[in-house]
């Protein structure tokens, strides 16, 4: 009995410190005390990075040249990334120098020589850098791949889909991003 009733005890005292700590937040955030977590999304100006590709040049995205951009982040390993990058492929044949296309291999949880195989494999021609540390990833926040962003010819994004991406979904995509939508 007297071990239910220390039971008990505990279990209501930890509720009361949760409620405490929630009405504290709650008042945190009404009063605009509070800072979430921002990555970009549409609206917010494209972070810029620069990466090795895998020819072993230097990529720089510092501006896109006043053209739309394509931003895809993807894996080897990641059974949704062949159809997208195949799709990814297939809009940068047809839409040529019009909009620069750039992959983005997470190879911080890949490896380079399954990634190079991967390009290889699937024809492609568009620039593709690597990701060593995560960080182009990161500051894009893109926790599962794939993940796809459009940005305008101002360099701000406008779309951005997380998951497998048909050449159509890029198309219509990149079609607004011309038409300034």
């Amino acid at each position: 009995m007297i071990h239910l009733k220390r039971v008990m005890f505990i279990m209501m005292a930890i509720a009361a410190v949760f409620f405490l700590w929630l009405g504290n937040e709650q008042n945190r955030f009404e009063s605009g005390n509070y800072t979430a977590a921002v990555y970009p999304q549409p609206g917010h100006i494209a972070p810029v990075f620069q990466a090795e590709t895998f020819t072993g040049d230097t990529f720089s995205y510092s501006d896109n040249e006043g053209v739309p951009a394509v931003i895809y982040f993807w894996t080897s390993w990641c059974p949704y990334c062949k159809a997208s990058s195949e799709a990814m492929e297939e809009a940068h044949q047809a839409f040529g120098e019009e909009v620069q296309f750039i992959g983005v291999n997470a190879t911080a949880s890949d490896q380079e020589a399954d990634a190079q195989s991967f390009i290889e494999e699937h024809s492609l021609t568009f620039v593709n850098v690597l990701d060593d540390g995560g960080g182009i990833a990161g500051s894009y926040y893109v926790p599962p791949v794939p993940t796809t962003v459009f940005i305008n010819a101002d360099g701000v994004i406008e779309h951005r889909k997380t998951g497998g991406i048909t050449a159509n979904e890029i198309r219509t995509q990149v079609r607004l991003l011309q038409e300034g939508l």
